[in-house]
Order: C-alpha cells, then sequence, then structure tokens
C-alpha cells in the first residue's frame, strides 16, 4: 500500500503535511484502481489533484521567498505534472484508473520529493534561519 514516510520529509512542516495528504489521495486512488471503483478513481483523482495544486502553489511562493535559484526549473516541473493529472482525471471518467497509472503517480511525486524537493531545503532551512534572527 502506498503511503508517505518519514524518509520523504523535507522538514518543512506545512509542506510535509501537504506531501502527507497529497499521498493520502494517492492511496485512495491506488484502492480504487485495485478494486476497480471508477467512481472513487474519478473522486480520488479530482482529490490528488486539487492537493497537488494546493501544495505546488504554497511551496512555490515559498521558494520565491526564499530566493531559490533554481525555482523556475522546479515550477516547470510542477506545470508538467499539473498538466499529466489534468489527463489523467479526464481519462478517469471514461475509463478506471490502471495500477500502471498510479505506480507512475507514486514514483514521480517520490523522484520529485527525494531529489527536486530535497533540493531546496537548505535555502529554506537560511532563509528561515534568517527571518528567525531579524
Amino acid at each position: 500500500m502506498i503511503k508517505w514516510t518519514p524518509a520523504l520529509s523535507t522538514g518543512v512542516k506545512l509542506l510535509d503535511e501537504h506531501h502527507k495528504s497529497i499521498f493520502h489521495w494517492l492511496a485512495e486512488l491506488e484502492a480504487a484502481a485495485t478494486d476497480k471503483r471508477r467512481l472513487l478513481g474519478v473522486y480520488s483523482v479530482a482529490r490528488l489533484k486539487h492537493y497537488a495544486d494546493e501544495h505546488f502553489a504554497a511551496e512555490e511562493a515559498l521558494m520565491k521567498s526564499a530566493n531559490y535559484p533554481d525555482l523556475a526549473e522546479h515550477m516547470a516541473e510542477h506545470a508538467l505534472f499539473r498538466v499529466k493529472l489534468a489527463e489523467l482525471q479526464a481519462k478517469a471518467i471514461g475509463q478506471d484508473v490502471s495500477s500502471e497509472t498510479v505506480e507512475f503517480l507514486k514514483d514521480w511525486l517520490t523522484n520529485h520529493i527525494t531529489k527536486t524537493d530535497m533540493a531546496y531545503v537548505p535555502c529554506l532551512k537560511a532563509f528561515e534561519t534568517q527571518q528567525d534572527k531579524a
């Protein structure tokens, strides 16, 4: 079963909470795919898309505030993922969500968090420390 683990923690409480919510809806999507429950699949993709949008906006705002140097590249990854989620949402309406789709989403999210997101952690932590001293 898909679930968030402490290994995926960025140490940024808000973003970690978002990641947990995203993984919750991914687990729901996995259950829908396994049980071939199309309505749950459609709902789960919609919730996953909603939480991803909310998370990406918050994450991008934090990176912008901290003057993260790779913000544009990070935002481009988010934009591509948003397009993919919209495609998956439209597809889910007409057919059951496949286990391959769930695996793709799990792999993308896990890789994005462990590589792309972890890259901003030092910058956000330095910004946070600077704000605490001010």
